[in-house]
């Protein structure tokens, strides 16, 4: 660690005036810039931004740009191989420099050198792509801790093949921020392998490892997606000011505290995080406590289900009782509980028997013996995030049967209700659907990192507005490109996929069939490409399980 003249003169100035050096000791002078460093913890050293570490991928074939803060006006060296740049840092401190271009290739080292010096090793060259978007894009190889049973199909076989070592992957923490940032809050660069594939993006996985198969060069990805948000939050307070008109833009804060910022944006993310998990998961011995029926208390009433007056709060328990005669308890049987909204647990005795994510139907056929004779207890945990739980169906949906129904039981009525056995985190305030709040701290720090493309999967939080998305999506392709100093970088997405059908599905017309025009008129500008999802999509699953279909589709669109 070195200070510059400039700051040495500072520190005498203000610790010893008059330039009475002379009087101090070594160890009081040794303590005094210690002193002074922790007091100035970025003070002298040389940064680059977030996206540059060991084990990253540089863009093949284009100029490489590398940036980063520094003392102003500080003298910066920047080589890899055998190219060197050299830059002066601007007097607010930054500086970029663009290294020529490289061949696919490495490893390599990049080093940064200023007042101190800085080396990433193992660094690739090849193809970068940036995964933006929500859930789809998002959605994990291993699946949501938050959402049970979310796993892709066969994720146990994907994470077990997924050591490739030239195929580097970095995750970009979620941050949304009122303001444009200069860098990442954090991130690095890790080789592909079994633990940093299990939790990144399943499309942005296997578009990466064909991709590499392929092409055989080094591939890269960075994943900067959210799920359930608009448009919107992705696009640059600039570019939304054109629909001022349509979306409300918040004002920007007079000051901006990063630190204080950051605490109040972990603090909602974790508070949001344990909501979610006390909602998905109940406590550990409820099911059973409820099954006993030793919860008798005046909390539990006796409702209809499918009243739509319910007003049963974020997670409600719902039982009933069942006699069974003892010849149909050896029959095989099938239990029908129309729609609940949004996750549902059911349990028989205590014991699950079933998880449905709705619009999938709750059907549960049960084994031969799997009920006793005489007293069963029923019981359904009803979890929704958003708003309240709900059931939904006719009341002819709601029964436990044999095959040819000789035995039948009504289940449409007499249940008791109780939505105060658990004790759930209220609302969080949340920020990431804000406008510009994404762009401005998770898309706008990566540029101008050096990128071949994007790829892009989102607009079902934008069904609803159609020709508005129309607008804003071809905006924000063209306002990318030219933030990112790419007019011809290629721009893949997908078009959103089938509308899961519901209970009233036959009343109405598929929402997102307007919302795939609008994708599709994107394709319009100049190398764009849509991908075609709708036969390989879920009608029960607004996120579908067969990301590896959708990965390679996504491949053989690439020119």
């Amino acid at each position: 660690m070195f200070l510059n003249h400039n700051w040495s003169k500072i520190c005498g100035e203000i610790f010893c005036p008059n330039n009475q050096w002379n009087d101090l000791s070594s160890m009081k002078y040794t303590l005094l810039l210690f002193s002074l460093l922790q007091f100035f913890p970025s003070f002298g050293i040389v940064k680059p931004a977030k996206l540059f570490s060991d084990n990253m991928v540089l863009q093949r074939d284009a100029p490489i740009p590398v940036w980063g803060t520094a003392n102003p006006e500080e003298k910066i060296i920047v080589k890899l191989e055998s190219s060197e740049m050299k830059i002066t840092a601007k007097p607010d401190g930054t500086w970029m420099v663009y290294l020529p271009k490289h061949a696919a290739g490495g490893p390599f080292q990049l080093v940064i050198e200023g007042q101190n010096r800085i080396s990433f090793s193992n660094v690739l060259i090849g193809d970068v792509w940036f995964a933006s978007g929500q859930s789809n894009m998002e959605h994990p190889v291993n699946g949501w801790d938050r959402i049970p049973y979310s796993a892709i199909n066969n994720s146990k076989e994907a994470i077990a093949d997924s050591k490739y070592p030239e195929i580097r992957l970095f995750s970009v923490p979620k941050y949304p921020s009122p303001v444009e940032l200069k860098d990442l809050s954090a991130g690095k660069w890790e080789m592909a392998n079994p633990e940093s594939v299990a939790g990144f993006s399943a499309i942005g996985w296997f578009f990466a490892k064909e991709l590499h198969q392929k092409l055989k060069v080094p591939i890269g990805i960075i994943h900067s997606s959210w799920g359930g948000t608009p448009i919107q939050t992705w696009m640059s307070r600039e570019s939304l000011e054109a629909f001022k008109d349509s979306v409300k833009l918040p004002p920007v804060p007079a000051s901006f505290d990063q630190n204080v910022w950051t605490k109040k944006i972990t603090s909602s993310l974790e508070k949001t995080r344990m909501r979610r998990m006390q909602i998905s998961y109940p406590p550990k011995d409820l099911p059973w406590l409820v099954a006993q029926r030793v919860l008798r208390d005046a909390t539990w009433k006796t409702v209809n289900i499918l009243e739509k007056d319910n007003h049963f709060g974020n997670v409600v328990w719902l039982r009933r009782k069942l006699d069974i005669p003892a010849t149909n308890s050896r029959q095989p049987l099938q239990l029908s509980l129309g729609y609940q909204t949004w996750q549902s647990q059911i349990f028989l005795n205590g014991k699950e028997i079933g998880y449905f994510q709705y619009p999938k139907p709750v059907i549960v056929k049960l084994p031969q013996n799997f009920v006793r004779t005489g007293e069963n207890i029923l019981t359904i945990r009803i979890a929704q995030p958003w708003v309240d739980a709900q059931c939904f169906g006719r009341s002819e949906q709601f029964f436990l049967s044999n095959s040819d129904r000789s035995f039948y039981c009504d289940l449409s009525k007499d249940w008791q209700a109780n939505s105060s056995l658990e004790s759930i985190i209220g609302k969080v305030e949340e920020y990431q659907n804000n406008p510009a709040f994404l762009y401005n701290g998770m898309v706008a720090p990566c540029m101008p990192y050096g990128m071949k493309g994007i790829i892009w999967y989102q607009g079902e939080s934008d069904a609803g507005r159609p020709l508005l998305y129309k607008q804003q999506f071809q905006k924000l392709i063209t306002d990318w490109r030219a933030s990112w100093k790419n007019k011809d970088m290629s721009f893949l997405f997908f078009q959103v996929s089938t509308f899961p059908q519901s209970h009233e599905s036959a009343k109405k017309e598929d929402p997102w069939k307007k919302l795939r025009e609008a994708q599709q008129a994107a394709c319009t500008l100049p190398k764009t490409g849509m991908v075609m999802t709708i036969d390989i999509g879920d009608q029960l699953d607004i996120h579908p399980k067969n990301k590896q279909e959708f990965a390679h589709r996504l491949v053989m669109k690439l020119p």
